[in-house]
């Protein structure tokens, strides 16, 4: 590993500066789907990548910089990731309520609930197979310990060539469900939620 790739895997709190990158980011991990989400959050002149950036520049909700730590090659964001705690089941009339592609994950969240969570977890091309994903689960591990979880948990769809990684880290299989497309395009049959005890 150089400093010419990244940064000597300095894993670091985003900024609010960083809210493109992060939007940038979300989209890799989700493979499109926060598009679907914020196309139908869009303000009058906004696209629906203004709305990702808007949202990610937020100081509260789950997709916000501050729940982001970044690994940067030159400045610049190469990987991040997104995590914290839930602790409270979406009620099942929410999920009903929900579009229907979104249904499992939020059932999948609460098969996860409580835990310390990885809503996003991504790296820009070029910059992958460096480290910089192992290191920033390190960090969210680090965080949920500190915090007093007993699991790291994730979601993910079943065709993930970064399911490897996740299962190398010690994250095991607790529920999978159908994926719902509904116009969204992917390749993946199932979403997989995984968990990662955190021994005391």
């Amino acid at each position: 590993m150089t400093t010419e790739t990244l940064d000597r895997l300095r894993c670091e709190p985003a900024s609010q500066d960083d809210a493109g990158a992060l939007a940038e980011l979300i989209l890799i991990a989700g493979e499109g789907l926060p598009l679907l989400i914020w196309q139908d959050m869009c303000e009058p002149g906004e696209t629906a990548m203004d709305v990702g950036r808007r949202r990610a520049a937020r100081e509260t909700g789950g997709f916000s910089y501050r729940n982001a730590m970044v690994v940067r090659n030159g400045g610049k964001v190469a990987s991040a990731i997104v995590s914290y705690p839930i602790t409270e089941e979406t009620p099942p009339s929410e999920i009903e309520e929900a579009p229907p592609v979104f249904r499992p994950l939020l059932a999948l969240e609460n098969a996860l609930t409580p835990s310390w969570y990885v809503n996003v977890l991504a790296t820009v091309e070029g910059e992958r197979r460096r480290g910089a994903a192992s290191t920033l689960l390190q960090e969210a591990e680090r965080k949920a310990r500190a915090a007093g979880f007993q699991h790291l948990t994730l979601i993910t769809g079943d065709d993930n060539p970064a399911r490897a990684l996740y299962e190398r880290f010690g994250f095991i299989e607790r529920a999978r469900l159908p994926i719902v497309k509904d116009g969204w395009r992917n390749d993946g049959t199932h979403w997989i939620a995984y968990a990662k005890p955190l021994s005391a």
